[in-house]
């Protein structure tokens, strides 16, 4: 049986054309392991968002139900190149076409959102779940934790009760990290994302 596989489309981190910061090794690490199959793309503009988007989910990539997005963000916003898409934005992105499928966001504080806008997302794009920060993060903390959850998340049945193991396994990044989750009938407690928000 064939791992699950992810796809991540990431983003600039920094303004040099010769960074070379990017999770893709970290992921690859995991699909080294056995644990996912990945496919990996660089996404400079919306226009390029846009277009990986629509081959993922016109089903160019069947068994591919995770999908990484690893932009910048801000509250309820993710930064793609020169312009700032809110969640409800990239749900008319996707338009409805998401069941079965996580989007995990790894941008600071995408995810510093009322319980009724990720629930009312995820109704609408028909996302398993969505998961991310509500929190600015550190760079390589986060991408510590990303190798356990993504390793999680894949292969789990249960959201909310993936989002609890993950909560109880690794108490102290999930908690710096601001680390959410929602499906279309759940949201994660509201406190983690009160506190980013007010802070």
């Amino acid at each position: 049986m064939k791992p699950p596989g992810v796809l991540c489309l990431e983003g600039d981190w920094e303004e040099s054309l010769e960074s070379r910061l990017s999770v893709e090794s970290a992921l690859r690490l995991l699909e080294r392991a056995g644990q996912i199959r990945l496919v990996h793309r660089d996404v400079g503009t919306y226009a390029e968002l846009e277009h990986y988007v629509d081959r993922w989910l016109n089903g160019e990539l069947r068994g591919y139900d995770f999908a990484y997005f690893g932009f910048h963000g801000a509250a309820d916003t993710l930064c793609v190149g020169d312009r700032d898409i809110s969640l409800a934005e990239f749900a008319g992105l996707v338009d409805g076409r998401c069941a079965k499928k996580i989007l995990y966001f790894a941008s600071c504080k995408m995810l510093a959102s009322s319980d009724e806008t990720l629930m009312a997302f995820c109704k609408r794009t028909g996302a398993r779940a969505v998961a991310g920060y509500t929190r600015n993060v550190d760079w390589v903390e986060a991408a510590a934790f990303e190798l356990l959850m993504v390793s999680d998340l894949t292969h789990s049945v249960n959201m909310k009760s993936a989002y609890d193991r993950l909560r109880k396994g690794h108490p102290e990044l999930t908690k710096k990290l601001g680390f959410r989750m929602a499906h279309s009938q759940w949201a994660s407690e509201r406190s983690i994302a009160a506190g980013a928000l007010d802070g």
